[in-house]
């Protein structure tokens, strides 16, 4: 009788532990695969923003804007090259457009 109670505790102890990593029971609506953003290359004029702190947004030539973060020159009206990646997933406070993340910046003269 005891064996049969340890046994049954057993498997229902199992069940609990991996029936929530099981790939058939997964949420079909959940997206487990990662996607490495691409790298873009954004040539326009920085802008300094009197926004709650201080935004600096990029305003490209095409005639879209993006927020930047990183290393950069933070300079109103100073023209660059700016290569970075695009950040879906982060939200500010200054809401000025995409947000890229600058991996590398050269000044246009």
């Amino acid at each position: 009788m005891i064996k049969t109670y340890i046994t049954v505790i057993s498997v229902i102890l199992a069940i609990a532990i991996f029936l929530p990593i099981s790939p058939t029971f997964a949420d079909p609506n959940s997206s487990t695969v990662k996607v490495k953003p691409a790298t873009v290359n954004l040539t326009g004029t920085i802008h300094k923003l009197a926004v709650e702190g201080t935004c600096y947004q990029l305003d490209t030539d095409n005639g879209k804007k993006y927020e930047l973060m990183g290393k950069f020159p933070k300079i109103e009206g100073t023209r660059v090259q700016v290569r970075g990646v695009i950040d879906p997933d982060i939200v500010t406070i200054c809401q000025v457009g995409q947000v890229v993340k600058v991996r590398s910046v050269r000044v246009i003269k």
